[in-house]
């Protein structure tokens, strides 16, 4: 490389200091710490997709029939769970209840964190 060219750069031929010319623009730097930033938003682990409850079917409990459903659970023990809480009126362990009245067509809702299930008279 001939000293022209190393001039044009800003490099000092003699100790490859570094000039000012050569450091990225505050511009520039504010922009990969947007995209860093947005990047790290979109692929965090807590994210997850809006996705309506699962219909787990119905369920007859004491001649009424029940639209059982589940959000972040499996079919499988959202049934079990909510044939259990319509029989005896006992709470899954480690799940908050709540009972509805008669103005509205929702039973019962059951929750513990993000993991939801639900019956809707029918």
């Amino acid at each position: 490389m001939n000293r022209g060219n190393a001039a044009s750069l800003g490099i000092s031929p003699r100790d490859s200091t570094i000039s000012m010319h050569m450091l990225p623009t505050p511009r520039a730097v504010q922009t990969a710490l947007t995209l860093g930033v947005a990047c790290a938003a979109l692929a965090a682990p807590g994210a997850r997709a809006i996705v309506p409850p699962t219909d787990c079917g119905r369920l007859t409990v004491k001649s009424k029939r029940y639209d059982i459903k589940a959000d972040q659970l499996r079919c499988a023990p959202a049934r079990s769970y909510a044939s259990s809480y319509l029989k005896t009126g006992h709470r899954p362990t480690g799940y908050k209840c709540r009972n509805y009245g008669a103005e509205t067509k929702l039973k019962f809702r059951c929750s513990r964190g993000v993991k939801v299930f639900f019956a809707i008279r029918r």
